[in-house]
């Protein structure tokens, strides 16, 4: 069977391959729902010119061993000659108990330069927010999980198809950025409930290939 030749006009509608020069972290509280969340993020952005390292937390949940966990792979990049740029950390305030390490676990990141992405009580509030604005508290997470169920029908557990949630992107980021400014929230949101900051990290990732 003779081998067919690639012409020039094969090549030029070849997508030339981009090598990252930068690389960024996202360290997740959640081991499912928020990783799975940000990789098929990447991939839907299809996201070239900079490295975005997805992580899930390993049972460690607490806010303050998410946030050490990033430092750890802040120096780990670091010594393999893929520094960092930006350091996300994906957690959560929950209801009814407050996580008891989240304020250490701010003041330290603080200190790190590590940036934290704040979602008061669940990450899932940023999930129904892709359908409803809703601002009345949630009290455990069986009331988020039911809103969540009651709007649409897909849902199991803690998580809807992201090909179902991809399209109302733009919607989420409408109704969080006005959850704020309805409420008043100020930059910390852990007395705000329900609220988030989630749409930060998906703006800016949308954004890095616009540069």
């Amino acid at each position: 069977m003779t081998r067919k030749r690639r012409t020039i006009e094969d090549l030029k509608r070849r997508k030339p391959f981009r090598t990252p020069n930068k690389a960024e972290l996202i360290v997740c509280e959640g081991s499912i729902t928020e990783p799975q969340y940000f990789n098929e993020l990447k991939r839907k952005l299809r996201l070239s010119s900079v490295q975005i390292d997805v992580v899930a937390s390993r049972g460690e949940s607490e806010p303050i061993n998410i946030v050490e966990r990033a430092i750890s792979k802040k120096r780990e990049g670091a010594r393999q000659g893929v520094p960092y740029s930006n350091i996300w950390c994906v957690m959560d305030v929950e209801v009814p108990a407050r996580h008891e390490s989240l304020e250490k676990a701010m003041v330290k990141a603080k200190d790190n330069k590590v940036e934290i992405i704040l979602s008061n009580p669940f990450f899932e509030y940023w999930l129904l927010l892709h359908f409803e604005k809703i601002l009345t508290p949630f009290n455990e997470d069986k009331e988020l999980h039911s809103a969540l169920k009651a709007i649409h029908q897909t849902y199991k557990k803690t998580w809807i198809g992201f090909d179902i949630l991809y399209p109302h992107t733009e919607t989420a980021i409408k109704h969080s950025e006005e959850v704020l400014k309805e409420t008043g929230c100020t930059e910390d949101l852990r007395d705000y409930n329900p609220s988030t900051h989630v749409h930060r990290l998906v703006e800016h990732l949308q954004n890095i290939e616009r540069r």
